[in-house]
């Protein structure tokens, strides 16, 4: 039955049948002209003909031929006032697609007779009721999500008679004032049955929306001046979505806007992310859409302190900031760090004894030593002036190794591995004591399968500091 009406209001519209404006109830007593109008079509022949202007043809002067004020007391009626609306409809239209489908004509009465009553002008104006009957008999209430609104009724942007005043005054579907309805609409206006351009243009989600021009949902609505006016002095609304209140969001929520950006889009301009990552915001912070001034802003975010920073934390944060949690380089700059750890004015990093343990960490990189430390130079200083620096020849009593005593036969495997923990304490003169094919114990580096011709291919330069000529069968 809805196609029925579709086709028929179709119909309608690409014959000549416009927007039908529809008058305001009057209280005209039509059970009292009963016998004097036989008909409807006495005073609605427009009603039959299709003709809008003549759906209503009794005059305050057809009155005054009976209410003459000597035969029959004078009555001031000036007939019904014709309202502008955005229903779709036309008698003749609809009549003529029941026809064509082989369906029986409605009498006047089957739309228009008045609950509980049964006298023939005991009439009233249609009920939107009277209409679910036939096309939508599922629906429980005129605003029902089931309801197709387009049976009925034109989208906003095409009834052009409707004020500014009137658009206000569309009344709102009981969905609409559900609690998790904003956060929920988004997903409706996509479904396919969607009939948001009923009551909604693009400017209606322009009003929140920074990123309505990329959401196809929202461009396809028209836009209308009618309703950029009303949104004009409306702040956008939004809702706090769930995923925003769980305890790991503030160092997580990257991680779920670089999996879909536009979802943020929906709520959020590039200064979102600055108000807390300032110049430094993650590169997926471009993509989001700027705020504009005659346009929504997006939310308006205060840096926050994250979760877990309380009274006492100051205390307690190195752990926190060597395990990672949270990021500390999405706020802070390694200058902060600096400012208290410097290591000199304030040598508060490292616990009390981790000089005695230190070389451990070093050596696992559990801490990053030179985002603070020159390696080479500052390790250098500190070990040779306790004198654990290897500086002396092989079996001079150099105690740093000593935890391994096969390490003259493994530092090989180590140096190979991380020859950048080697240079907190080594030169390389140090090596050259014993692998050095001019002078020392002249002990070869190389291992069974080195190649030295793809070495002398990178530079024979560096051949040179242990050789005193290049192997045979290279050439300079």
């Amino acid at each position: 039955m809805k196609r029925l009406l579709l086709t028929a209001l179709a119909a309608a519209v690409l014959g000549g049948g416009a927007l039908l404006s529809l008058p305001r109830q009057e209280d005209f007593p039509h059970e009292r002209h009963a016998r004097l109008f036989p008909t409807c079509e006495s005073c609605h022949a427009g009603v039959v003909t299709g003709d809008p202007a003549a759906v209503y043809t009794i005059t305050p002067a057809d009155c005054a031929n009976c209410h003459d004020g000597a035969e029959l007391e004078a009555v001031d009626w000036t007939g019904p006032t014709p309202e502008p609306d955005n229903l779709v409809f036309t008698h003749s239209g609809h009549a003529s697609e029941l026809e064509r489908e082989g369906r029986p004509a409605l009498a006047c009465l089957d739309c228009h007779q008045r609950e509980e009553a049964e006298a023939r002008m005991a009439v009233e104006r249609a009920r939107p009721e009277t209409c679910f009957e036939c096309h939508a008999p599922e629906a429980t209430e005129h605003y029902a999500m089931e309801v197709d609104c387009a049976t009925c009724h034109a989208p906003l942007a095409r009834a052009v008679e409707l004020t500014p005043e009137a658009i206000a005054e569309l009344p709102q579907p009981g969905s609409h004032s559900a609690a998790d309805f904003l956060s929920a609409h988004g997903e409706l206006a996509v479904d396919p049955s969607a009939d948001c351009a009923i009551c909604h243009t693009r400017d209606s989600c322009e009003r929140c929306h920074l990123n309505a021009a990329s959401v196809p949902a929202i461009a396809a609505l028209d836009e209308d001046a009618r309703v950029a006016t009303l949104m004009s002095d409306r702040p956008g609304e939004w809702p706090e979505p769930p995923s925003h209140q769980r305890e790991d969001w503030a160092w997580t929520h990257e991680r779920d806007a670089r999996a879909d950006i536009e979802t943020c889009a929906n709520c959020h301009s590039s200064s979102s992310c600055a108000e807390c990552h300032g110049q430094g915001r993650p590169a997926i912070a471009s993509r989001l859409p700027e705020g504009r001034a005659a346009g929504p802003t997006g939310v308006r975010i205060t840096a926050v302190v994250p979760v877990g920073h309380s009274e006492t934390f100051f205390d307690r944060h190195g752990t926190a900031a060597a395990i990672g949690v949270p990021d500390c380089a999405a706020c802070h700059a390694e200058k902060e760090c600096l400012d208290c750890h410097d290591g000199v004015d304030r040598p508060g990093f490292h616990p009390v004894d981790f000089a005695v343990r230190h070389g451990g960490e070093a050596f696992a990189a559990r801490t990053e030593c030179a985002a603070c430390h020159a390696r080479e130079a500052f390790c250098r200083d500190c070990h040779s002036s306790l004198g654990l620096a290897a500086e002396r020849q092989v079996g001079g009593g150099a105690v740093f190794h000593d935890a391994q005593p096969d390490w003259l036969l493994a530092h090989g495997q180590a140096a190979r591995q991380n020859l950048e923990s080697c240079v907190g304490c080594h030169a390389e003169r140090s090596c050259l004591r014993c692998h050095s094919a001019r002078t020392g114990l002249r002990v070869s580096p190389h291992g069974p399968d080195f190649d030295p011709a793809h070495v002398a291919d990178k530079s024979t330069q560096s051949c040179a500091i242990c050789h005193f000529g290049l192997p045979e069968g290279i050439s300079p």
